[in-house]
């Protein structure tokens, strides 16, 4: 294999850790809006079950005035299994794929972007 080969490997290799980065970054971001919704209805659901209301869309604020927690459609969908089960999958792949990336980018030569991390596979 030539060094410029080699150099195309490394450089493919480095771009595809920054960007399983980039997107781990960002599921970890929905990992804490899922945490947080999650959080605020199991507040809810041990405080005050008799005052949850649960919106089927954009009702004024009128219907929901006496409401301590409103479980909207788009928290419904962040805690619906089908969904979680998605993101989870997919933050799993994604994380194996950056170790993965990771430890070719070790055994190419190059420094261990993550030296104080332990490779998880």
């Amino acid at each position: 294999m030539t060094q410029e080969e080699q150099d195309a490997i490394l450089g493919r290799t480095i771009r595809a850790y920054k960007e399983a980065k980039k997107k781990l970054t960002a599921l970890s971001i929905r990992n804490g809006e899922i945490a947080v919704s999650a959080k605020k209805l199991a507040s809810a659901l041990e405080q005050h079950p008799d005052r949850i209301y649960v919106s089927k869309g954009a009702e004024g604020m009128l219907a929901v005035a006496n409401a301590l927690y409103v479980y909207s459609a788009e928290e419904a969908s962040r805690l619906s299994p089908e969904l979680l089960r998605a993101h989870l999958a997919e933050y799993v792949g994604i994380q194996t794929e950056k170790a993965r990336l990771r430890q070719q980018l070790v055994d190419l030569g190059e420094d261990d972007p993550e030296p104080d991390q332990t490779i998880h596979f």
